[in-house]
């Protein structure tokens, strides 16, 4: 076996034994059914674990896991693209090497640390309300700042923003300053050029930036369980309690379903957005 046919199989096999195969048993283990006696699964097939979605409100809380998904993935690359943009064009390099360090640096921390830092930061008592209640903006604490979705969102951004900085990142040297001098001698105004040339030579950054944060927020559980309350929910969440009562095929299904969901996601961005030519930039 040649080295360059043993540097690409090792890969793929770490790939496969890795990652894929335990997707697929779980797939398979969606299609068996309970069976109370060995408190476990029998090779029985059965539907019922994906009927079971559609009552209980659980298909509620994964239509409400994706909207969430939606939303923190479009506010991230709001804020993400001027970021990856002053990062690219108008730092110099000690500046964008402090623009990533500051969004990098959060991440040393555990998710539930960054989590609860905001439950200090808004709640009653918290600087947010401090600076209101001492302005004479509000009368009282504003309540709905904690343990609501205002604040689960505030957390989700905080804390997937980078993943869509990142590729945007990755997708700017895409854009060639020649073309970017030529269009202003030809009296394009910014505006004309970010809508004209830097968006669309960036659209695989975009497009993977927009998944990486929907696929992250869709896993997450620790923003909403921290900041959203006791009714808040999203799908991990309803896996665990699921898991917790042991109807796993249920939980396989759900799994299933999400991975289903995301993997048709991914596919029609690659297919929209070519997010395989995101390194092209990278590689010249």
């Amino acid at each position: 076996m040649s080295r360059v046919t043993l540097l690409v199989t090792l890969p793929l096999l770490a790939i496969l034994v890795l990652g894929l195969a335990p997707l697929l048993t779980i797939a398979v283990w969606s299609f068996w059914t309970w069976d109370p006696l060995t408190y476990w699964i029998t090779p029985d097939p059965s539907i019922a674990g994906y009927l079971d979605i559609l009552n209980a409100g659980r298909w509620t809380v994964l239509v409400g896991t994706l909207g969430k998904s939606l939303l923190a993935a479009v506010l991230c690359l709001i804020l993400a693209y001027p970021l990856a943009y002053a990062i690219h064009f108008l730092a110099g390099r000690r500046m964008a090497l402090f623009l990533m360090a500051a969004i990098t640096i959060p991440f040393f921390t555990s998710d539930l640390i960054r989590a609860f830092s905001w439950r200090l930061v808004l709640g009653r008592t918290g600087p947010i309300n401090d600076f209101l209640v001492g302005a004479g903006l509000t009368a009282a604490p504003l309540d709905w700042l904690l343990f609501s979705n205002f604040a689960v969102m505030v957390g989700l951004v905080a804390s997937y923003m980078p993943f869509a900085a990142f590729p945007l990142l990755l997708a700017m040297p895409r854009v060639e300053p020649n073309i970017l001098a030529s269009a202003q001698d030809l009296g394009a105004g910014f505006w004309r050029i970010v809508r004209t040339i830097i968006v669309p030579l960036t659209l695989p950054g975009l497009s993977a930036g927009f998944l990486f944060v929907f696929v992250m927020v869709v896993g997450s559980s620790t923003e909403v369980q921290m900041l959203g309350g006791a009714g808040a929910s999203i799908v991990s969440v309803m896996v665990n309690d699921v898991m917790r009562v042991a109807n796993f095929p249920l939980a396989f299904a759900i799994s299933t379903v999400v991975l289903l969901l995301l993997l048709g996601l991914v596919l029609i961005g690659n297919r929209l957005f070519g997010l395989s030519r995101l390194f092209d930039g990278a590689t010249q």
